[in-house]
């Protein structure tokens, strides 16, 4: 069995109604019988011991891979890419669902200090809130009037689209409070995006010294550390650079490998 991660059981609001409580039941079940398991990452690996009682020793840590669409652009890709997406010249993205987790409020209140800093523009892509949900929130409800000058909101996003929406921007943004590995943090840095990522749970793990890691809920740091990366061309490049190398590092290749290798051990 391979476990991408425990947020329903981590996080109560993700986990109510019958349907998900059977679901995970049965989920118990199964990680009982299970033989050998596989996580994403060590937050993950531990996330079973904490919350489901599984032995680490049983459990087996296989990252995932970065897709080969993920990759910089040129100059020209990257001019091409926003007029096509009608985007900003340069802006910061916050490419995710919007639900509870992705923790978006602490971006929305840390942007109006980056606007009068550096104006840069964000950019929020993402699905938007369902109705009646527990865990999809409603961030821009009580936004400053004077969003609209710095604010741009584009609704789900093409998987065709995603390389060139990561490539045109200046500085990828995620805050995310849980995640079980966090592939949005890669894809950027794989596309050549400074990345500046929540130190929170499996994300120092993707991430590494190739982002910024702040505090998930400080919108100071969050405006302070945007900034430094707008306002300073020598150091966007370094992180690009540093983002490149690390991204390198996960390939799906390895995944299989490492994948099949605890499958064959679980069959013999």
């Amino acid at each position: 069995m391979t476990v991408h991660d425990l947020i329903p059981l981590a996080i109560p609001a993700y986990g109510a109604g019958r349907g998900q409580a059977l679901y995970f039941r049965l989920v118990r079940v199964g990680l009982r019988r299970t033989r050998a398991l596989i996580a994403d990452s060590e937050w993950t690996r531990n996330d079973l011991a904490r919350l489901a009682g599984v032995s680490s020793e049983r459990v087996h840590v296989v990252p995932l891979g970065v897709d080969e669409r993920f990759r910089p652009g040129d100059a020209a890709a990257r001019s091409h890419a926003r007029q096509r997406l009608g985007l900003p010249e340069r802006f910061g993205l916050f490419l995710s669902t919007r639900d509870l987790r992705k923790n978006l409020g602490v971006v929305l209140a840390a942007w109006p200090d980056v606007w009068r800093t550096c104006r840069l523009p964000l950019v929020v892509a993402g699905r938007s809130p369902r109705e009646a949900s527990r865990v999809y929130v409603d961030w821009f409800a009580h936004l400053d009037p004077g969003a609209d000058d710095w604010l741009h909101v584009y609704g789900p996003v093409d998987e065709r689209d995603k390389p060139d929406l990561y490539r045109a921007a200046s500085v990828f943004v995620f805050p995310s409070r849980y995640e079980g590995f966090g592939l949005d943090p890669l894809e950027a840095m794989a596309s050549g995006v400074p990345v500046i990522a929540a130190r929170a749970t499996s994300l120092p793990e993707v991430v590494g010294d190739a982002g910024r890691l702040l505090p998930p809920d400080d919108p100071a740091a969050w405006t302070d550390a945007v900034s430094a990366v707008a306002g300073d061309s020598a150091a966007a490049t370094e992180m690009r650079e540093r983002g490149l190398a690390r991204a390198a590092t996960f390939t799906w290749a390895r995944t299989a490998e490492r994948t099949f290798a605890v499958y064959r051990r679980a069959a013999a």
